[in-house]
């Protein structure tokens, strides 16, 4: 989570981005590795008379790719919370989509929802609709962010 804060000008922005473990050259290299190991395996089965085991190991190879290519996809997403003025706007790039949605922040009331696992979820609220927010914090994150933005937005988080 990256917060910056402008008390100035009364601004505040926090956006938030997924994890990414690994660099594009590791990616690369996870790949190799995990399509050679069970390629040079397979033909191995394969000269044994194991010749079954070929098709599945392409089939191994193919998840594979398609789970890097889904992760790879989604490696730029964020979400993006500011207030400035008379505007709060939520941002959300998911893939190759970004949408943007602005809210009076005067009306907004700050909801958190905690799961019978624990789970706490975020939630804004503004004039009967109700948008998720802080999908890629951790519960602490999103406590401190209800807090903030508490701070922040509508009469009814002041009490």
């Amino acid at each position: 989570m990256v917060v910056s804060e402008i008390d100035a000008c009364n601004s505040f922005k926090v956006t938030f981005k997924p994890n990414s473990a690994l660099s594009a050259v590791s990616k690369q290299k996870v790949v190799i590795l995990l399509t050679v190991i069970p390629s040079v395996i397979g033909i191995a089965f394969c000269f044994l008379g194991a010749w079954l085991v070929l098709p599945f190991v392409g089939l191994e190879i193919v998840a594979l790719a398609y789970a890097f290519y889904y992760v790879n996809r989604h490696e730029a997403d964020y979400e993006s919370i500011s207030i400035d003025g008379d505007g709060l706007v939520v941002e959300r790039c998911v893939g190759e989509s970004v949408s943007r949605q602005v809210i009076n922040p005067y009306w907004v009331t700050v909801v958190q929802h905690e799961l019978a696992n624990g789970e706490l979820h975020l939630y804004l609220q503004s004039h009967g609709k109700e948008l998720e927010i802080g999908r890629y914090l951790t519960r602490k994150q999103r406590e401190l962010l209800a807090k903030q933005l508490k701070q922040r937005t509508g009469i009814l988080n002041r009490n």
